[in-house]
Order: C-alpha cells, then structure tokens, then sequence
C-alpha cells in the first residue's frame, strides 16, 4: 500500500497475529474442494517498525504450490449474487472514472462521481461497469477472510446522505478445507450490528447471497439458495438469513440482534430528498441531474415537520435487479448483469481520498422550546484506511461469531442499546397495559387511546460524542459499541412529534425508554406535556404514564431542570417527576389541560406529600368514574357520597356474599373522600392527619379488591373486573407512595 507520495503507508503493528494476503500471490486449492494453500504476503520486519517491501511467505499447510496470475480461486468460489431493490437508483461500480486531480492529489469527486454516473446510468439504462473488488485478509490461525468491496457513487437513505459508499461482505474461510466458517455482511454504520451468518451451507453451484437495501445499501447475507428474500426468523419453509444472537428487545419482543432493512419485512420507508445548501440536488447550480436521478418521488418526503402525519401511502418494497458473477449459476438466466471482480490494490496506487461537502438531513429534539437541528454521517471513508481492512475481525459484531472465528469476545460488543417504538393513537385497538382481551370492550367508552406499530419506520439517533443515526425495523432498533457515560437518544420521523431522553450507559445491554419501549405521536395528535422546576426544587427524571395505555415516557430531560414529552391530546396522563433530592411528585394531565397551543405547562413542579395526595385523589375519582360506568345504568341511582365517620369500618365487616356494585362504588366514594381529606391536611401542614387519611383509604382500596376478586364479584362480570381491580391496585400502591413520603 502506498502513500500519496508514493511511498508505503504504515500499517498495523500487531503482523505476528494478522497479515494481509497478496492479490496474485495466491494459489487455487488444490483440487474440488480438497485442502488448498495461497502465498501470504506480509511486511518484513526490519527490527525498526519500518516497511521495506513485501516478502513471499508460505502458508502454514505443506505442498505449497505457486501461484498462479489472476484471481484466486477462493475468490471467485464465493463471489456473491448481489440482489437490490426495484427503486434502487446506484449499484456498485468502478470509482477511477471519477478521478480528478487536486492539489491534494488524486481524489474521487462526489459532484463527478454523481452526475457522471446519473448520466452513464440514463444513457445506457442499466447500471454503469458493475463491479466489486476483493481483498484478502489473514483473520486468525488458519482462518482468512475473503472480503468484497462494493463502491456506490451516492448513498440516499431516510436519515443520511451523503457522497461515496462502500460496503463490504466478508466471507470468512477455513484454509484447510476451504469451508465458509461465517458471513458478514456490512450494516448502516459502525454503530450498528452486522447482519452475520454462521456455518452457512454453500454447496458447490451457489454461492452466498446480498441483499442491499434501496439507498443505503446495507447489507444482508442471502443464504437460502435461490429464493431472493430476507428472513430475520425462520419460516416453515426457510432457515433465518441471520445467526446473530436473539436479546430480548422489550418485555414483549424478542429478536435477532442483527441490522434491518434489507427489504422484504413489509416495512415501509419515506425516504428524505438530499439537499446542498440548503437546495435539492438536483436544483444545484453544480449539478446537472435530474429529479430522475434519485429516489422515487413515491417514496419520498421532501419535509418530515411539514406533515401533520406519518405518510400511510408509501408503497411496500420490491425486488429489482440481480447483479451476478459471470461463473455464477444465475448469470444466464436470472440476473440482469454481470460484474467485473477487481483486486482492491488496483484503487491503492491511483486513489488518494473520496472527497464532497457534507449533506445534511432533518433532525429535531425536544425541549421546553423545541429545537430544529439538521446533522449528517459521513461515510465510512477510503477502505484501506478502516481497521476492518486489515483487521477483519473488528466488523464482526456478534460475540458469539467473534469466538468461533479466533477465541476473543471484546467487551464492545456487549455493550448496546435496544428499543422498540410504537405510536400512540385514538382508539383501544391496539395494545393496552394490563387490560387483557377480555377486557377490552369494557373499557371501551373510559379509555380512548391505545398503543399501535408505526405506519412507517422512524429514526433513532444517539447524540452523543460521536453521532449516530439508525432506522427502526418493526419499530426496533439496536446500537453496537455505545461508550459508557451520558447520552441522548432522539426519535424522530415524518409527521411524528420528536421523543428526546438523556440516560446513562453503564455497560452491558441497556434498553432505552420503559424497559424497551419508547411512544410517540402524530404531529396533529401531539400535545406537550412540558414542566419547569428551576425555580423550585429541579427535575432529574420524568415518567408519564396513560390510564390505559400504560408508561408512555421514562428518562431524563433534555434540559436542565424543566422537559417537554409529546402525548396525544386525548389521552388521560399521571406525570411523575424526581426532582434533584430524589423526591417523587405527581400530577394529573387530561384532555382539557391543553391550551390552544396544544401545551400542558406546570410551572414550579413540586415535589413530595402533598403533591403525591392530590395526584391519589384524582386517580381515584377518575376510578370511580371507570366503576359506575361498568356499572350499568342503575349505578345513577347510587347513595350520595358516605359520611367520613364510620363508613369504612362497617364495609370491612359486611359479608362478602351480600356485595353489590352499589357497595363497591361506595367504597370507592369513602376513598375518594378519605383522599379529598388527606389534600386538606397536607395542605394545612398536618402530617400525622394526612397520614391516617392515606392509611384508611388504603384500607378501603383492599376491600374493595377483596370484593372483586371474591366469588360474587361485587356484582360486576368478568371484563368490568379485569378493567377495575388493576387501578384499584394501582390506588393502593399510590396511596402508600404518598404516606410514605415526606410532606
């Protein structure tokens, strides 16, 4: 490898454990399928560190045979078939035709390598040179890894652009036999994990498989036979594309910790048009390509604040052309193209840099004023300058992968972030938090939002020092190598309101939001719950939960002190707060807490007793409101509500077998007013009084529990005490919290 100047760049210090092969230095196997050998080509040490040359060593089997000029047979054995989208607008190609001269010295040109290929691609109307380079690395003893370099002119997906892309699938052999020991196929970022595949069957014919998705070009192995799809668990019919180990996402989804979309999951994806100060591409005085050239207009945005909902028309993915080797078994009669497979030393000596201006995409973060940001990821830069060139194994991202290939398990690869984001919406069709089926219908006129899957794939960023942007697939997402220390992760998408929280990475596997679960909301839908305390006692931690729909948002604010989460407007809302002493607050947001501005500002949170006491009290009218409901229509014909005096103690000691709704919804009045106490004490700076309150309504809480789980069931069917007794249990819980607490 050679510098600018011509002379050889440094490499890495560690050849004793790694060595780069030559590229006509390699020997076939010997034999069809017998073990085979290949020269290794690797820096002489000269006892100063310095390069001096290449000097022709001999692999570790006996028999070594010379080499013979051209391509190795090993690489041309598992030179993929290369499947891409029906809307893909670049395929892999050759970068030299893009050289221009600088002062610098010879760099590929983003401007040239876009508009000239946009219009190689329009005059021929197939994709220009289709071409994949190779590189051989020596990955562990005995083990080589046989890389494939693909060079894109322009990436343009839903969270980045940008000029130059090169992806890379290595298939990693054992020299003896010649098997393939796993395949990893390259993802979106370098935050991101691989989509890997260990021990794959390729007979004799096949050969391994990429799906590249549309504009990004991530990657995914293709490994059952013929059938052009990707299939993240397996089917009846079909193995899994992936090996990489299953985590548990959520508390209610599991999944192969593995980069998603290659396409062919249903998922559909607005993609984001490209833009150079602050002017689409394809207006740019520099730039002579056409609206054509890029992405579909059918499946682009052209602004994700500007629409009020996420897009619902965006049409499903579909397959599209098949580039193949020309030895493949496809090349004949199922692929569209073949293409041309180069050494990557060919670029070395005649590339110096990928160079364009940076591009940017739409990006917002939540604060008490929300901020508008625009950010961008670069590419992933020249390949022979990434670790991952001459240490393969650095893009291995499973642990279990990494152990099978050389014994090690690097720390990093444990460290991650997971999540899943769902929506929230009108209606109780979607998921409720601890209302089973059953239960549904009998919630259905109290409860009034739900949570759903998003109609389209959102993005997640993490901010941290280093920024990075994925797409979710299914909604989920995953991050690889997450630093310890703080960070902040920001949802985003069209027409969805941003979610924003600050955690902490600890190390290990970490789940973002509540346990997993991150929601968010349609622009028209949202309304900003927003809180500020830097005049009292602070926030370090907020946790909004819906009646029915369960914990909604959990993490630290974004700023200082004060926060803002979106909620749909429509939904009913217990905000608990953790201000900077660790005391916990609460109060109650409902539909009509919104101003015109669609804004449930809190000014002063406070914190403690009292505000725990007044949140208990509205929970709890609102629970009596659930009961009468489900009580039918005689429920209007109730007592008024009962005396404070001796109430309580003559429920406890009704018999059980007697209980009626009638008694059930007086219970619950008898708490209401037994809360409605405890405020008035609080209030008036009596602890001991507000205590005994919260004590007692704790009490009738449990007998009205006792009631519903009893064989009577105070009257109500089984829904109506599905739907109940949680936030009965729910109250006491409250009421304990709030007793406990220091006024």
């Amino acid at each position: 490898m050679t510098d600018s100047n011509g002379e050889h760049a440094d490499f890495p210090e560690d050849d004793g454990r790694r060595r780069v092969l030559g590229y006509a230095g390699l020997a076939a196997l010997l034999g069809s399928g017998g073990a085979g050998s290949w020269y290794v080509s690797r820096r002489e040490d000269t006892g100063n560190g310095d390069s001096e040359g290449y000097v022709s060593t001999p692999g570790d089997d006996e028999g070594v045979v010379d080499a013979p000029e051209g391509i190795p047979a090993i690489v041309e054995r598992y030179a993929p078939d290369l499947y891409f989208g029906a809307l893909e607008k670049w395929y892999p190609t050759d970068p030299r035709p893009y050289v221009v001269e600088t002062d610098d010295g010879s760099v590929v040109d983003g401007f040239a390598a876009l508009e000239e290929y946009s219009a190689a691609f329009r005059e021929a109307g197939a994709p220009p040179a289709p071409t994949v380079f190779y590189n051989v690395v020596e990955a562990a003893a005995g083990i080589d890894a046989v890389q494939y370099w693909l060079y894109f002119a322009f990436d343009q997906f839903t969270v980045n652009f940008h000029w130059h892309d090169w992806e890379l699938l290595q298939v990693f052999v054992d020299r003896q036999t010649g098997e393939p020991l796993l395949l990893s196929a390259s993802a979106h970022s370098r935050k991101s994990p691989n989509n890997e595949f260990l021990d794959p069957a390729i007979p004799e014919g096949s050969r391994p498989g990429i799906l590249s998705e549309v504009g990004s070009h991530s990657s995914a192995s293709e490994v059952n036979e013929l059938v052009p799809s990707f299939e993240r668990l397996p089917t009846a019919d079909l193995t899994s594309d992936v090996t990489n180990d299953v985590i548990d996402v959520s508390s209610s989804l599991r999944g192969p910790f593995a980069y998603g979309l290659p396409r062919d999951e249903g998922a559909r994806l607005p993609f984001v048009l490209p833009e150079l100060d602050g002017v689409p591409l394809y207006e740019h005085p520099s730039l002579s390509i056409d609206r054509a050239d890029l992405i579909d207009e059918r499946v682009t945005v052209g602004s994700w604040r500007g629409l009020p909902t996420p897009p619902a028309d965006l049409p499903l993915r579909e397959p599209g052309l098949v580039l193949a080797h020309p030895d493949s078994a496809i090349a004949t009669d199922e692929a569209d193209a073949t293409y041309v497979l180069e050494p990557l030393a060919s670029l070395q000596d005649v590339i110096d840099d990928f160079v364009g201006p940076q591009l940017s995409f739409e990006f917002a973060i939540p604060g008490f004023v929300e901020d508008a940001i625009a950010s961008h990821i670069t590419s992933v830069g020249i390949p022979w300058e990434q670790e991952r060139f001459t240490d393969p194994l650095a893009d291995v991202t499973d642990p279990r992968h990494r152990r099978r290939i050389d014994g090690a398990e690097p720390a990093g690869l444990r460290n991650r972030l997971v999540g899943r984001v769902r929506q929230l919406r009108s209606g109780v069709d979607g998921a409720l938090d601890g209302i089973s089926d059953g239960a549904r219908d009998a919630v259905a006129d109290v409860a009034s939002v739900s949570l759903y899957a998003p109609p389209v794939e959102l993005a997640a960023r993490l901010a941290s020092d280093d920024p990075t942007a994925v797409v979710t697939r299914g909604g989920s997402f995953g991050y690889l190598h997450v630093e310890s220390g703080p960070h902040l992760l920001v949802v985003n998408g069209p027409g969805i309101a941003p979610l924003a929280e600050r955690f902490v990475h600890e190390g290990g596997l970490v789940r973002a939001g509540d346990d997993g679960e991150l929601t968010v909301v349609a622009t028209e839908d949202a309304g900003w719950i927003r809180g500020e305390a830097r005049e009292t006692t602070g926030v370090s931690r907020v946790r909004v939960i819906e009646d029915y729909a369960g914990v909604v948002y959990d993490g630290e604010p974004v700023e200082s002190d004060r926060f803002a989460v979106a909620v749909h407007r429509e939904g009913r809302y217990t905000v608990e707060v953790v201000d900077r002493d660790g005391r916990l607050g609460a109060y109650r947001v409902t539909p009509d807490s919104f101003d015109d501005d669609g804004n449930a500002i809190r000014a002063g949170i406070r914190t403690g007793k009292l505000s725990l006491t007044r949140t208990l009290r509205d929970e709890l009218d609102e629970l009596y409101v659930l009961a009468e409901t489900l009580a039918g229509a005689d429920a209007d014909e109730t007592t008024d509500t009962a005396e404070t005096t001796d109430t309580a103690d003559s429920d406890t000691d009704r018999d059980r077998t007697g209980d009626t709704q009638d008694s059930v919804l007086d219970r619950l009045r008898r708490a209401v007013s037994l809360a409605d106490e405890a405020v008035t004490a609080a209030e008036n700076g009596d602890e001991g009084t507000t205590d005994e309150r919260l004590s007692s309504v704790v009490s009738v809480l449990w007998d009205v529990r006792e009631t519903l789980v009893d064989e009577g069931q105070g009257g109500y069917d089984d829904e109506a005490v599905a739907a109940i007794e949680p936030k009965v249990g729910a109250g006491i819980d409250r009421a304990n919290v709030a007793r406990d607490a220091d006024l």
